[in-house]
């Protein structure tokens, strides 16, 4: 059983189409639409944006309807290396909000849980196979989140954007959820503008509905094939 979280209605749109299912089970104000494609049973979550959204509904996912993989799909922003229609598979996910370096823990670390979590290399694996298969160019690196839209890398000073990375509001608190779980995951974005950039705004207002669109398109031919 698998679970799927969208944050927006553009980004879970077509999934939901996919699923040929019109009534949900809302369950603490997120709405959940059931349903089998490719002969595989699908929880699709729309789960608003934001970590506490993002958590809920994974929780609910996990512990109600008792899924054992969840995907993660949607847009997010392009830090190093990413560029507007870029695709990007989280080799790793972490916070770029949470400060508790006063009581030793790294920037970034929420207490008692590791520094960044990392995705199931099983599932990384054959998602990657599917990509090239279907022929899709792809990236791997960090995704970072919080509960802001990054639009000034400043906000970012405190973690490293060195290496290739992105930024979005839910994957890291997912994998948390999930870790704690112990249950796989994979976060995968289709990048809708470029942080920092003079143009951001504008590429964020016009490609949103585009790539959240085609981020959805690909997930979806990727549960297609998924084994």
């Amino acid at each position: 059983m698998i679970g799927i979280i969208a944050a927006m209605k553009e980004e879970m749109q077509l999934l939901k189409d996919a699923l040929g299912v019109e009534e949900a089970e809302r369950i603490c104000g997120i709405d959940f639409f059931v349903g089998n494609i490719a002969g595989k049973e699908i929880i699709l979550s729309q789960c608003g944006v934001g970590k506490v959204n993002s958590s809920m509904a994974a929780t609910i996912l996990i512990d109600h309807f008792g899924v054992n993989f969840i995907l993660n799909t949607g847009i997010a922003g392009g830090i190093r290396g990413l560029q507007p229609k870029d695709i990007i598979l989280a080799n790793s996910l972490m916070y770029h909000d949470v400060d508790v370096e006063a009581f030793g823990y790294a920037y970034g670390q929420v207490p008692g849980m590791p520094k960044q979590y990392i995705p199931s290399l099983e599932y990384i694996l054959q998602i990657k196979r599917i990509l090239q298969d279907l022929g899709y160019s792809y990236k791997e690196g960090i995704i970072y989140s919080g509960d802001s839209f990054v639009h000034h890398l400043d906000s970012l000073r405190k973690v490293d954007t060195s290496s290739l990375c992105a930024t979005e509001m839910e994957g890291a608190s997912i994998a948390q959820v999930c870790v704690k779980s112990s249950i796989d995951f994979v976060v995968l974005r289709y990048i809708s503008d470029s942080v920092g950039h003079p143009s951001q705004i504008a590429d964020y207002s016009s490609f949103e509905s585009e790539m959240a669109n085609r981020s959805a398109e690909i997930c979806l031919e990727i549960l297609k094939k998924l084994g």
